[in-house]
């Protein structure tokens, strides 16, 4: 008996196809509609939650498995309805990009991975406060006491830590004032002061005096933990800004008004300044760390640290003070109030002012200054300004006695995806 089979129309097929294509259609295709801090922030506070709105219900596990942030942060994820919301465990680097993804494996040739969105965290400056303990302030002028006590507190290279000195020894602790650890020992030797962090390595160096007033300079590798003597001097004289070199191949600091150089194992030790030509107040190394700045006796001076030749900037300025050199290649100085200028002499602006201290922020788009109070109370005021002398705000108080400040360096693309 053969099997009977029926024909459907073929009007009825087009009708259950174009049934069928029209649900499809109406299914909502997933999307991200919002995302904080939008994409290309900059300044975002340190402390923020990261929130990505969809527009529809989304399977939650899948999403937050392949959640990602780069640098790597610790935290937990939560929904309101179809937003997620990231909250850190401890607050964000300072100077730092960071980097949003749900396709980690997906990267450009240079290894940085495609993001939704990505944002920048505002520079930081560490000091010390009016009442002796080290405070953190951003440029949004938000501040944070860390309540621990200590002297010349500097940013770690990797913006994590606080290295400080503190009754003779070095010191690290976390940014939140947390884990404070001592990391230098032989007390009995030296008194250690005014430790300084190599930009590109995990060496810090500072300054050793022993009980006969001689000081030297003494390195740690924070690898391995040994501590090496670099310099050899016996006279009682002070060694003061002490500093690394932009590509931490160099260091340079000052000794009885002297500025001296030499590489990271004290070889090949020089004098870039001579007895006719000291520096009187401090220097600062130039953005490829091949020139030094530094205030002579009336005028500020630039040294070629290889050649040795000595050049003076376009001025004569009796009262020229402490100065700073920018990453975008200019210098600033205390003078009548303060000087900002190119590094070849132009572009002059003078801000007329009784500020102190000036210290450029990032790459030179802002500066700090501080301004001396008359009172009895320790207290003196940090300030920032544009680059232009322009939109001058108070920051935070400072103590009148230690009045340095130490700013976030900027971690860029390279230093978080090259290997």
């Amino acid at each position: 008996m053969k099997r009977a089979y029926k024909l459907i129309p073929f009007y009825i097929l087009s009708v259950i196809f174009f049934s069928e294509a029209r649900i499809f259609a109406q299914q909502v295709i997933a999307k991200i509609e919002k995302i904080a801090p939008a994409y290309g922030a900059v300044d975002v506070d340190t402390q923020v939650q990261i929130s990505i709105t969809f527009n529809t219900a989304m399977d939650k596990k899948s999403v937050e498995k392949n959640f990602h942030i780069f640098p790597d942060v610790r935290g937990i994820l939560n929904w309101q309805n179809n937003t997620m919301i990231f909250k850190p465990h401890e607050p964000l680097l300072p100077s730092t990009s960071y980097f949003i993804s749900f396709n980690p494996e997906l990267k450009t040739v240079n290894g940085i991975p495609l993001s939704i969105t990505y944002f920048n965290t505002p520079a930081e400056g560490v000091f010390v406060g009016p009442e002796g303990t080290i405070n953190i302030v951003s440029i949004n002028a938000k501040v944070q006491e860390l309540r621990v006590e200590g002297n010349n507190p500097v940013w770690s290279r990797d913006n994590k830590s606080i290295i400080y000195d503190f009754e003779g020894g070095i010191w690290k602790v976390d940014t939140s004032g947390k884990n404070k650890i001592k990391i230098s020992y032989d007390d009995e030797t030296y008194k250690a002061s005014h430790p300084v962090c190599n930009p590109l390595s995990g060496q810090i160096a500072f300054v050793g005096t022993n009980s006969a007033g001689s000081a030297n300079i003494y390195i740690i590798d924070m690898k391995t933990e040994v501590i090496q003597q670099l310099t050899v001097f016996y006279e009682p004289n002070q060694i003061k800004n002490l500093s690394w070199s932009p590509d931490g191949l160099y260091m340079a600091f000052l000794r009885a008004g002297q500025v001296w150089i030499m590489n990271n194992d004290c070889k090949d030790m020089k004098k870039l300044t001579t007895d006719d030509l000291q520096c009187k107040e401090n220097f600062a190394w130039s953005p490829g760390g091949t020139k030094i700045a530094f205030t002579g006796s009336e005028n500020v001076w630039i040294g070629d640290i290889y050649s040795a030749q000595l050049r003076k900037m376009s001025f004569d300025d009796p009262k020229t003070g402490v100065l700073d050199w920018s990453q975008d290649n200019k210098i600033v100085f205390v003078s009548e109030g303060i000087t900002m200028m190119n590094a070849d002499g132009s572009d002059e602006i003078k801000v007329r002012s009784a500020a102190r201290n000036p210290v450029w922020i990032n790459n030179g788009e802002l500066l700090s200054f501080v301004l001396p109070l008359d009172n009895k109370d320790n207290k003196a005021q940090l300030w920032i300004m544009d680059s232009k002398g322009e939109n001058k705000k108070k920051i935070a108080e400072i103590n009148t006695g230690k009045m340095d400040v130490s700013w976030s360096r900027n971690i860029g693309y390279w230093n978080l995806f090259s290997p």
